[in-house]
C-alpha cells in the first residue's frame, strides 16, 4: 500500500460548495500540468436514466399484465419522487420516444429538467440534451455490426447532446467474451458504471477495459427506475450522479457531463467522493476527475499527488486505483475514521505504463446490493465511485478499438466557415438571401451558455463581424431568419436564464438596413407555457409571419401563428378538431390525451398567401403513448411506437384574413411523418417535404416524402419519395426555390462510404419529378442543413481535432446547383 497522509478537511465544505481545484490551461479539460487558480462551480445531484409510462415497459402493472393493466408511473410520479430525494436535475429517458416532453406534466419548479431518451434497439444508450428522438437506423448489408450505433452517436453530437452507454454489461461486454463489436464505437461521453438494474462490478470492469484502450469518458450512475415497488432501492437518484457544473443551468450540466466532471454515490446523503490531482507538485490540485492532463515526460515531480476526499462514509473502505485497474489491486486503501476525511496519495505512472494513465477512487462497505444483478457474495458493495483523472505524456490518448472506423474522407467541397470556432459548438443554422446578401443565424454554445449569433455574408468581400442577437441571455435557441430587400427578421425561443420551470418565449428582432443593426427584441408569446421551435416567413415583403408550438393553456401543444404588425395576438391553428382529455393519471397513467402539434414550418407566395404546416399525432389511437389500457375483458392494443404522426396544414389567404380549414398533407396510415419543410416554386405552388418512418421503434430508416399544392394549400398531391435509397437514413429536409423557380431540397444522409453524415440535394423539375440525390459535402459529419435561393448552410465537425472529447462544430456555407 502506498503511503498517504490523512489531513483535516476544510470546515463546513459541503458537497454543493465550490471545489478547490485549479482549472487546466486549455479548454475541455486538456492542458498543461500547472494550474491557474480556484475552479468555480457547484456540485449538483441527479440521475441520468429514469422511465415513465411513456415507455412500453414503464411500470410494473403493464409489465406483469402484458400491457392490459393501467400504468402507475405518470411523469409527475417520477418528478415528485426525484424532488423528494433531493435531485437538482432529472431527465426522463423513455425508450425510443421523445413524447414524455410533450406531456403537460413535464414541468418542475424545483429541478432542472433535462431532455432525455433511451435510444437504439441494441445496444441501449441514453441521449441527454437532444431536440427530438435520435432514430436508430438499419445497418446496410455487410457493414460492421456497430455502424448504425456509431452514426447515432454522431447524430447526437451534431446537436451538442450527451451520448451515454446504458448498462454496458448488456450490449457491450461480458466477462466470458470481453468487449463486443459495439465497444468499438467512438465518441461516447458517459458510461453507466452503476446501473441499479444490473451488475455495477461488471460495468466498472468494462469501463476500465475501455479506459485502458484509450477511450475517455465520464462515469455516471443510473437508477433506471421503472417500478414503484422498487423505489426503496431503485428510485430516481438511487444511485446519485453528481456533476460539477459551472452554474445551475441545463447547458452547464450537459457541459459537465461531457467534460467528465462527475462522481457517483449510493444516495444524495452519501457517501460523497471526489478525486483531484496535483501533477506538477506545486501544492495546487489543478485537475479533478474527468480532466485530461498532458505532461512532457513520464517521470512526474516527486511531490505530485492525488487527493481523495470522502464525506458521509465513516467506516467504509476507500480504494484508489490506477491503470490497469482492479486487476492490479488498489494503489492505496484506507478506512474512513470519520464522516469527512481527505487522503493524499503519491502520484506516479504505474509500472509498465508509458504514455497514458488514469487514476480513480471508489468506496465500498457491507450493505444492500449495489444492483439487482450484483454478486451477493461480495463482502463489500459499491457505495461511491469517481471518474478518473487522466494523465498523458505528450498528447491526449486516442481510442484503440478492436474494430477501427473507416478512414474519414478528405477533399475540398468549396464550403466556407461562417459561424463558429475551435473548441465551441455552433449548430441549428438558418439562411436568408436578399439583395445579393446572405444572412446567416445559428446557435452558439460556449462558456456554458447558448446564444443566437447573426452574420452577414456579402457575395463579394469579407463577411461582416458576427453579432450576438440574444443579448445577455444564455438560453437562446433555434433561430430562424427571413429577409426582403434591406429588411431582415430573426426569431428564436429564449428562457432568458429561467429554467425552473421551463418557460421559453418567442422573440423577434428586425433590421431595416440589411442586417447592419437590429432593433430591440419583441416578445410574441405570452409566457404562460412553453413556446418552442419558431418558424418564419415574410408576407408581401413587409410583414413577418411567425409560427411556433405552444402549450400556454397547460394542456396539449398547439401551433400558434401571428402576422406581426397585422394580428393583435397569435391565432391557434391546430386546435380545430383536436380532442383532448385530462384523464386520471393517478388511476391510469395512460388515460390523458394531449395530442401534440409540433415543429411548424411556413412559406409565403408572391400574392401574400401563406401556408403553415406541422406534425400532429391526433390520429394516433393513443397519442403520446405506446398503447392504451384496454376496456375490461379486451386484449391490449399494443399501440404504436412511434406515434402515427401526420403533416397538417392551414392557409392564410392574405394578411388579416381568416385562416382556411385544416388539411391533411401526408395521408399515411402506416408511417410516422415528421419534421416538415415548405417552399414556394416558380409557378406559385407550395411544396412540402418531410421525414417518414415505419411504425417501428428501431432498426428502420427514415426517408423523405413530398407533396405539392397548386391551389394554395386547399388540396395536395399524393406523397412521393424523394431521392430514395433504401439502405440510407435521410433526415431533416429543408426546401427553397432556386433562382429559376425550381424547388430544391437539402438533407443529411448516411449513405457515404466513411459512414459520416453528408449533406445531399435534389431538384423538383416540372414534368420529371425529383432528380437523383447529389452529394454537396465531403469531409467530416455534415448535418442540419438549411437552404435559401441556392445557398446552403450546415453544421459540420470537420475542424474537430479528436474523435472523442472535442465538441467543435461550426456553420459552413456552400452553394448548391
Amino acid at each position: 500500500m502506498a503511503a498517504a497522509t490523512v489531513t483535516a478537511a476544510a470546515a463546513g465544505l459541503a458537497p454543493n460548495a465550490a471545489l478547490a481545484a485549479a482549472r487546466p490551461d486549455a479548454a475541455a479539460g486538456v492542458g498543461a500540468a500547472r494550474g491557474t487558480g480556484r475552479r468555480a462551480g457547484t456540485w449538483l445531484a441527479g440521475d441520468t436514466h429514469v422511465h415513465t409510462d411513456h415507455s412500453s415497459d414503464g411500470s410494473t402493472p403493464r409489465q406483469l399484465s402484458d400491457q392490459r393493466d393501467p400504468g402507475d408511473m405518470p411523469v409527475q410520479a417520477q418528478l415528485s419522487k426525484a424532488e423528494e430525494n433531493g435531485a437538482d436535475f432529472l431527465p426522463l429517458t423513455d425508450h425510443r420516444v421523445y413524447d414524455q416532453h410533450w406531456d403537460p406534466q413535464w414541468e418542475s419548479k424545483n429541478m432542472l429538467l433535462i431532455p432525455g431518451e433511451e435510444v437504439n434497439g441494441s445496444p441501449h444508450a441514453v441521449v441527454l440534451g437532444a431536440v427530438d428522438t435520435v432514430v436508430d437506423g438499419a445497418n446496410p448489408a455487410g457493414s460492421a455490426e456497430f455502424r448504425h450505433f456509431q452514426q447515432s452517436i454522431w447524430e447526437a453530437q451534431a446537436q451538442h447532446a450527451v451520448w451515454q452507454t446504458a448498462h454496458p454489461d448488456d450490449g457491450e461486454y461480458t466477462r466470458a467474451d470481453g468487449p463486443s463489436a459495439n465497444a468499438s464505437a467512438q465518441g461516447v461521453n458517459t458510461v453507466e458504471i452503476w446501473n441499479a438494474s444490473s451488475d455495477p462490478d461488471v460495468e466498472i470492469e468494462y469501463a476500465e477495459n475501455r479506459w485502458n484502450a484509450g477511450f475517455r469518458f465520464a462515469a455516471v450512475g443510473a437508477g433506471d427506475s421503472h417500478h414503484r415497488p422498487l423505489w426503496e432501492t431503485q428510485a430516481p437518484g438511487n444511485p446519485t450522479t453528481w456533476v460539477f457544473a459551472a452554474d445551475r443551468s441545463v447547458r452547464a450540466i450537459l457541459d459537465a457531463l461531457r467534460a467528465g466532471h462527475t462522481t457517483v454515490g449510493r444516495h444524495k446523503s452519501g457517501p460523497f467522493l471526489t478525486i483531484e490531482a496535483d501533477v506538477n507538485g506545486d501544492g495546487r490540485f489543478e485537475a479533478m476527475g474527468g480532466d485530461e492532463v498532458i505532461v512532457r515526460q513520464r517521470h512526474l515531480h516527486r511531490r505530485a499527488a492525488l487527493r481523495v476526499r470522502v464525506q458521509s462514509g465513516k467506516g467504509a473502505r476507500v480504494l484508489v486505483y490506477a491503470t490497469p485497474g482492479r486487476s492490479a489491486g488498489p494503489l492505496a486503501e484506507f478506512t474512513a475514521a470519520s464522516d469527512d476525511e481527505t487522503y493524499d496519495v503519491p502520484l506516479a505512472f504505474p509500472a509498465g505504463v508509458e504514455r497514458h494513465a488514469w487514476f480513480r477512487a471508489e468506496v465500498r462497505q457491507p450493505g444492500q446490493l449495489s444492483g439487482r444483478e450484483a454478486d451477493p457474495t461480495l463482502p463489500d458493495q459499491l457505495y461511491a465511485a469517481t471518474t478518473p483523472v487522466f494523465v498523458s505524456v505528450g498528447s491526449a490518448a486516442e481510442p484503440e478499438p478492436e474494430i477501427p472506423l473507416p478512414a474519414a474522407e478528405r477533399g475540398a467541397d468549396g464550403a466556407q466557415l461562417v459561424i463558429g470556432e475551435q473548441g465551441a459548438f455552433a449548430g441549428f443554422a438558418d439562411v436568408a438571401v436578399a439583395d445579393g446578401t446572405r444572412h446567416v443565424v445559428a446557435e452558439v454554445h460556449d462558456d456554458h451558455r447558448t446564444t443566437v449569433v447573426y452574420r452577414r455574408v456579402e457575395e463579394r468581400g469579407h463577411p461582416a463581424k458576427a453579432v450576438v442577437l440574444s443579448g445577455d441571455s444564455g438560453t437562446a435557441r433555434f433561430p430562424r431568419i427571413a429577409a426582403s430587400g434591406k429588411d431582415v427578421w430573426v426569431v428564436w425561443q429564449d428562457e432568458r436564464g429561467h429554467e425552473q420551470p421551463h418557460r421559453p418565449t418567442i422573440l423577434l428582432r428586425h433590421s431595416s438596413n440589411g442586417g447592419k443593426t437590429f432593433g430591440k427584441a419583441q416578445q410574441l408569446s405570452d409566457g404562460r407555457g412553453r413556446a418552442e421551435h419558431p418558424a418564419l416567413a415574410v408576407l408581401n415583403g413587409r410583414h413577418p409571419l411567425v409560427a411556433w408550438a405552444d402549450n400556454a393553456g397547460g394542456g396539449a401543444f398547439d401551433v400558434l401563428a401571428q402576422v406581426v404588425g397585422v394580428d393583435r395576438r397569435p391565432v391557434n391553428l391546430s386546435a380545430q378538431g383536436k380532442v383532448t382529455d385530462p384523464g386520471d393519471p393517478d388511476a391510469d397513467a395512460r388515460s390523458p390525451r394531449w395530442p401534440a402539434s409540433l415543429f411548424p414550418a411556413v412559406a409565403a407566395d408572391g400574392d401574400g398567401r401563406a401556408v403553415v404546416i406541422w406534425q400532429d399525432d391526433r390520429y394516433d389511437p393513443d397519442p403520446l403513448w405506446t398503447g392504451h389500457t384496454p376496456p375490461p375483458g379486451e386484449e391490449a392494443s399494443g399501440g404504436t411506437s412511434p406515434d402515427n404522426w401526420q403533416i397538417l396544414a392551414r392557409t392564410l389567404p392574405s394578411p388579416g384574413a381568416d385562416w382556411t380549414e385544416l388539411v391533411k398533407v401526408s395521408k399515411a396510415t402506416d408511417a410516422a411523418s415528421v419534421h416538415p419543410a415548405i417552399a414556394v416554386d416558380g409557378d406559385g405552388g407550395f411544396v412540402v417535404a418531410w421525414e417518414t418512418k415505419a411504425l417501428s421503434q428501431s432498426g428502420v430508416n427514415l426517408s423523405l416524402r413530398s407533396a405539392r399544392s397548386g391551389d394554395a394549400g386547399a388540396t395536395w398531391s399524393d406523397p412521393e419519395p424523394v431521392a430514395l435509397d433504401p439502405v440510407a437514413m435521410s433526415q431533416r429536409p429543408s426546401l427553397s426555390a432556386d433562382p429559376d423557380g425550381a424547388v430544391r431540397v437539402v438533407w443529411y444522409d448516411s449513405r457515404s462510404v466513411d459512414w459520416r453524415w453528408k449533406v445531399f440535394t435534389a431538384r423538383l423539375d416540372a414534368g420529371s419529378g425529383w432528380s437523383a440525390a447529389e452529394r454537396l459535402t465531403v469531409p467530416g459529419n455534415n448535418t442540419w442543413p438549411a437552404i435559401d435561393g441556392g445557398t446552403v448552410v450546415f453544421t459540420t465537425d470537420r475542424s474537430a481535432t479528436r474523435i472523442q472529447r472535442d465538441s467543435t462544430h461550426e456553420i459552413h456555407l456552400i452553394q448548391a446547383g
